[in-house]
């Protein structure tokens, strides 16, 4: 009904101003007839009646909703806030700063934390892995896979993966494809359906029926031109032929994915073994009656029944399941963007403040028109409205420049991100979550800053509006004291990520990265078989490519390997066993990495050489089978011992075959210095060097060391390959310099964003605690005047502001200093090299804090100190 009234309130104002008129000239004519003159009985009419623009105000209030004396209160502030355009400038901008930097980092945050994975029942999708008895995941057996998938009733359905890569021939060239070889019921899993023809189904999974390819949405528009009459028709991958069967849907996760393209993976009798655990993952979808925890307690009821019947391989071993949804954001990445959104909140918590400083000390000066619109009958609610509204519309026009100023950030920020640092269901970008976010910011921003002006104002009075200056102090020294504490804080945990990414960036890798041109150089054919007639002919390959490429001008030495420095990828486990060691079983052998290399390898990436020497030549199949080992391996099983000479055994790596043989012994030769192997912070793997010669394996990467610019010889190296093999794929052309620096990506990107935000905050504290100042020696300028008459010394009172203004420092340093000591411990995951105690830090981030507040005071402080006692004492 109030709506109604709302609605026809202008006719009722018309209706009730004709009301009025009518009783008036009643009145009027009865006065006339009485005897009175027109005019005098007009007047005596109108003034019976009494105040008609009153009377209408109230019949207008009872059918108003508020939105008209709100629509004015916006009009007015819109006047008065372009009446002062350097406070509306600067508090604009501060606003946009703020909300631009936590909505470009709160996309971030949302598309890998909290938005849903983009499947149907997404939160029903689970990762299995084996886990080992010391509780770190590994990957999975065949026959362990087969054993899960048949005893288990708690999934709908199950899938596993082994990644790869392949080799599609088109017109004659050899193009190297990311690989996904998964079991019939993969897609399923993750509820993806074709664009064009159809996904695996029931049997393609089993051998003789695998030779089908799905194609990802970017490799068919990217090799055959988006025609869709590929589907049904053979292609050439590792010289066979393969009939696509689908096309991928564009802007998903899996066109966005590691893989390009699937097929399935067909298990053959070789890859029926228990102690291999060569398949990368496994994916189930729970029953919607099952909750994962009850297939938690089935699949470890599964892994002891193995464990119980073979103890020599699995014994403490078990199964990992995890929602995929978490098992794709690890722990140091899920810590990094807390840190962030937490770095951004205090930085918006800083714009507050001093926004908050910056309209309490405008309320202050506007005093006088607050008392007068007090005194002609403005309530103290319309008083405080009038402010709230201004800050409203600040934060409106702040949030929509924030807004903007974050389409940007968030473009610029992905520049840094190399590939692969978030998951393929992770796709960044400015949504309507992000947007709504950013506007409940802007909204609550608005009221947060807008309460001291407001408050002020709803305490303005007639007689004491000019007096209530000094009540304004400790809330504005509270709120400096807010913004040194958290500014410290912030600081302190930038300068600990800076600390910590310097040492990555100057961490010895081991290696010598610079003047180094890698490649990789997949083998045709592998897997299932490489198209080499047997290792002997596939090592005479690797040594005429070695020759080829040392013979190109400019190239100092070359190497061949199954894995390049800093990237983990094609690796083989290590099954340790030292000889007289009768407690090292299968199911705790010692773990680490099996890395296969031509004996200059050592030479042209500069590894140090700890004890005896490296591989050599000589070192060849019809030798002792010799290796040399690094320095985190020979203390963790010699100790203090001389590892030289001591035999180790490690199952046989069987070329081209997802199986292993019987156990190999190898006598070790020399101990290496630690070469990076996961990552710059990789303090733990150990590595066992073999040559290919004795323990060939049909991976290959490139590694040659140039005289001058690795890039310059890009060309003349490939063309090298070229010459030898016309069928050789090369792919991630890269220096080794690229690469190390690669690896630092997400370290890189938080420590950019860090130092920005530390910046902006240091700057905003900077500002804030300067205009305090300013603003109180203004206030107290009478004060100071009298002092000075009293006798007080220019330098008396240049260190009255100063020291007024270092106790808040002080105090703000003190509780940041609080909230640094329980922050510090958070980080420990992301920090390498140094303590999340830091005290060098810290007392760097107080010195600087306490120089910048210095620079704040100084200019404050040295006008109290020429403030003429005369001219003070008359102004007052």
């Amino acid at each position: 009904m109030k709506w109604l009234r709302f609605y026809r309130r202008t006719r009722r104002d018309t209706e009730a101003l004709r009301e009025i008129e009518f009783h008036i000239e009643e009145e009027t004519e009865q006065n006339m007839a009485s005897g009175m003159p027109a005019i005098e009985a007009r007047r005596a009419a109108v003034s019976r009646f009494g105040n008609a623009a009153l009377v209408r105000e109230e019949i207008f209030r009872m059918n108003d909703l508020g939105l008209d004396t709100l629509w004015q209160d916006s009009r007015y502030a819109i006047r008065s806030l372009r009446r002062s355009p350097g406070f509306t400038a600067v508090a604009v901008g501060t606003l946009a700063v703020g909300i631009a930097s936590i909505a470009a980092i709160f996309s971030f945050v949302d598309a890998v934390l909290l938005k849903p994975l983009p499947y149907p029942h997404a939160d029903r999708i689970v990762r299995l892995l084996e886990k080992r008895p010391t509780g770190e995941t590994a990957w999975i057996s065949t026959l362990d896979y087969l054993d899960w998938r048949d005893g288990n009733t708690v999934f709908d359905q199950m899938a596993v993966q082994q990644d790869g890569t392949t080799i599609l021939t088109i017109a004659g060239e050899p193009i190297s494809l990311r690989v996904g070889r998964v079991s019939a019921h993969y897609f399923d899993v993750f509820g993806v359906k074709a664009l064009l023809g159809r996904t695996f189904e029931e049997g393609e999974d089993q051998p003789g029926n695998d030779q089908v390819a799905v194609l990802s949405h970017r490799v068919w528009l990217g090799q055959f031109g988006a025609d869709p009459a590929i589907v049904g028709q053979p292609i050439l991958l590792d010289n066979r032929a393969y009939k696509v069967i689908g096309i991928l849907p564009p802007q998903t996760a899996f066109d966005r994915g590691a893989a390009q393209i699937w097929y399935p993976l067909a298990f053959r009798p070789s890859n029926m073994t228990r102690d291999y655990r060569w398949l990368s993952g496994s994916f189930a979808t729970l029953k919607a009656d099952v909750s994962l925890g009850q297939a938690r307690s089935q699949m470890a009821s599964i892994a002891a029944t193995i464990a119980k019947s073979y103890p020599d391989s699995h014994s403490g071993w078990g199964v990992a399941v995890d929602r995929y949804a978490d098992s794709i954001v690890g722990p140091q990445l899920r810590t990094s963007l807390l840190a962030l959104m937490a770095a951004v909140g205090s930085l918006l918590l800083i714009c507050c403040s001093n926004l908050a400083n910056l309209a309490l000390a405008r309320a202050l000066s506007r005093s006088h028109e607050t008392a007068t619109r007090a005194a002609i009958g403005a309530s103290r609610y319309r008083l405080a409205r009038q402010f709230f509204v201004e800050s409203g519309i600040l934060s409106l026009f702040g949030g929509a420049a924030g807004i903007g100023l974050a389409y940007a950030a968030v473009g610029w920020l992905k520049t840094f991100l190399p590939a692969g640092t978030f998951a393929r269901e992770v796709n960044v970008q400015m949504d309507a979550r992000v947007l709504l976010f950013a506007v409940a910011v802007s909204v609550a921003t608005g009221l947060i800053f807008g309460v001291a002006p407001a408050l002020h104002a709803a305490g303005a009075s007639l007689h004491g509006a000019m007096k209530q200056r000094g009540q304004s102090k400790p809330v504005r020294a509270a709120l400096v004291i807010s913004e040194v504490a958290v500014a410290f804080a912030l600081l302190c945990v930038s300068g600990l990520l800076i600390r910590s990414f310097f040492g990555l960036l100057y961490v010895d890798a081991g290696f010598e990265s610079d003047k180094v041109l890698t490649m990789g150089l997949p083998i045709p054919g592998f897997p299932p078989g490489s198209v080499y007639a047997n290792t002997e002919e596939f090592n005479a390959y690797v040594r005429q490519l070695k020759a080829s490429v040392e013979d190109v001008a400019g190239v100092r030495g070359a190497a061949i390997t199954n894995a390049l420095p800093l990237t983990d990828c094609c690796l083989y486990t290590l099954s340790l066993r030292v000889a007289n060691l009768t407690e090292s079983t299968g199911a705790n052998r010692g773990g680490g990495y099996f890395k296969v290399v031509t004996p200059s390898y050592f030479a042209t990436l500069g590894l140090k050489l700890r004890r005896g020497r490296f591989l050599t030549d000589h070192d060849n199949a019809q030798s002792r089978r010799v290796v040399v080992v690094n320095e985190r391996l020979a203390k963790r099983y010699f100790g203090n011992k001389d590892p030289i000479g001591q035999r180790i055994f490690n199952p046989q790596i069987l070329p081209g075959k997802t199986e292993r043989g019987a156990d190999v012994e190898w006598e070790i030769v020399g101990v290496a210095g630690n070469e990076k192997i996961s990552g710059l912070s990789d303090e733990a793997t150990a590595v066992v060097y073999a040559s290919y010669e004795q323990s060939p394996v049909y991976f290959a990467n490139l590694v040659a060391r140039t005289s001058g610019d690795p890039a310059l010889l890009i060309e003349p190296v490939r063309r090298a390959v070229r010459r030898l093999n016309r069928a050789q794929a090369i792919t991630n052309i890269r220096a080794m310099d690229l690469i190390k620096s690669d690896s630092l990506g997400t370290e890189r990107f938080q420590t950019l964003l860090l130092t920005l935000f530390s910046a902006i905050a240091l700057l905003l504290a900077a500002v804030g605690m300067y205009g305090v100042i300013s603003y109180s020696v203004t206030q107290r300028t009478f004060e100071l005047g009298i002092r000075a008459a009293l006798g007080a010394s220019r330098p008396n009172l240049f260190r009255l502001v100063l020291g007024n203004g270092f106790t808040l420092v002080l105090i703000g340093l003190a509780i940041g200093l609080a909230a640094a000591l329980r922050m510090g411990p958070l980080l420990q995951s992301i920090l390498y090299g140094i303590k999340p105690h830091d005290p060098y830090t810290m007392a760097a981030v107080a010195l600087v804090l306490m120089v910048v507040s210095l620079l704040a005071c100084l200019a404050p402080a040295l006008r109290a100190s020429k403030i003429d006692p005369v001219l003070s004492l008359r102004a007052k």
